[in-house]
């Protein structure tokens, strides 16, 4: 069992220490990864501190306490920062997210810190860090850290939900990766608080249930550190996120309009489908909110306006039901004939298979296969 341990601790060490050495030597470095530089460093005191119990290195055990001991407490506040930082402007992210880690800086210095004194100096009035009071305090991190994921989660899913507004093409801004990282961490605290729930009635566990967690954590490495690395920052505007947009994005009701108003939004969308017809847009699979409103004189958050309460659309759906159109066309011409059907769909706008073949199939009910054999 030792063996097993060693191997994954040590391979784990050695995959971090990589990924660190590569968000290191990326210039300029933006907020997205100066997080992750921060998140892998505790992990690597984490895996190195379990290294260091498992060959009863004591050294190396002092050395590692403290990051190993905050690391529960810390890592929320940090996945918190860190989908903020893929979405919003750096300027006062960092400032404004301090107040998240006071929680730490008091665990360091009431707990972690008087727990290293009194191991090494045995000062009576430490002692408290031993006591069952202090215990149960530990015990509540992993609710703490649980709290923070499902945050998180909220968060990125109404970030994710705000990118359909600005763009055109999701595929560099795939966030489910963070979703799945989320949900696997929770599972993991999950399975960690159920075995300290058990030791606390029934007495220990046959495993370190530390080590559990240690060992799911390094799979968790490896999977962020595939994806998380080169991970494409997303600047949503501030008008996107303005609360009351946010409501009115939400609730899709018909609006009453006064008839100034109406007639702006009419003369809008007039111009709109104009520049749709004449110039096709939608064929540039980079084209985003902003570059629409320029070719049609106008504002991203007037155009947005217009889509969303107006037209109860998104200029995710409205672009991509033109680029389906574009694609049916297509299909119907003799002179694609020998395209394939991403070859096509390429020429129409789209970026990924994955997300032409799901939006075909919501615009027209069939999968571009099913749809091009019921027209041959």
């Amino acid at each position: 069992m030792n063996l097993f341990l060693d191997f994954f601790l040590v391979g784990g060490i050695v995959i971090i220490a990589i990924i660190l050495l590569r968000l290191l030597r990326i210039k300029p470095k933006e907020l997205p990864q100066k997080v992750l530089i921060a998140l892998f460093l505790l992990l690597f005191f984490v895996a190195l501190y379990f290294y260091a119990l498992l060959h009863n290195v004591i050294w190396l055990i002092e050395l590692c306490f403290l990051p190993n001991d905050i690391t529960i407490i810390t890592l929320g506040p940090l996945f918190l920062l860190y989908v903020k930082s893929l979405f919003l402007k750096e300027g006062g992210l960092v400032k404004k997210a301090l107040v998240h880690f006071i929680p730490t800086f008091i665990f360091a210095f009431a707990i972690t810190i008087p727990t290293i004194l009194f191991n090494n100096f045995k000062i009576n009035e430490l002692a408290y860090t031993h006591a069952n009071f202090t215990r149960n305090i530990i015990r509540t991190e992993n609710l703490y850290f649980m709290l923070y994921l499902i945050l998180s989660l909220r968060l990125l899913s109404k970030y994710q939900k705000l990118t359909e507004h600005k763009y055109s093409n999701l595929t560099k801004f795939d966030f489910n990766w963070v979703r799945i990282m989320f949900l696997s961490t929770i599972c993991i605290i999950g399975i960690d608080s159920g075995v300290k729930v058990y030791e606390f009635f029934f007495g220990d566990f046959h495993w370190n249930a530390d080590i559990i967690s240690v060992l799911a954590m390094i799979v968790l490495v490896s999977y962020l550190s595939y994806y998380g690395v080169n991970q494409s920052k997303v600047l949503l505007p501030s008008f996107l996120l303005d609360s009351s947009v946010e409501s009115k994005i939400d609730k899709k009701t018909d609006n009453v309009w006064s008839s100034e108003k109406k007639e702006e939004f009419e003369s809008l969308k007039n111009k709109l489908e104009f520049i749709i017809k004449i110039q096709k847009p939608y064929l540039d699979e980079d084209l985003t909110l902003g570059k629409l409103a320029e070719q049609i004189s106008t504002t991203d958050k007037k155009l947005s306006t217009m889509l969303n309460q107006y037209l109860n659309t998104t200029f995710y759906d409205l672009i991509n039901k033109y680029r389906v159109e574009a694609v049916k066309e297509k299909l119907n011409l003799g002179n694609y004939k020998n395209y394939s059907l991403f070859g096509i769909a390429s020429e129409c706008g789209f970026k990924s298979r994955t997300s032409f073949n799901r939006i075909f199939k919501k615009e027209t009910g069939f999968t571009p296969s099913e749809y091009k054999k019921n027209i041959l």
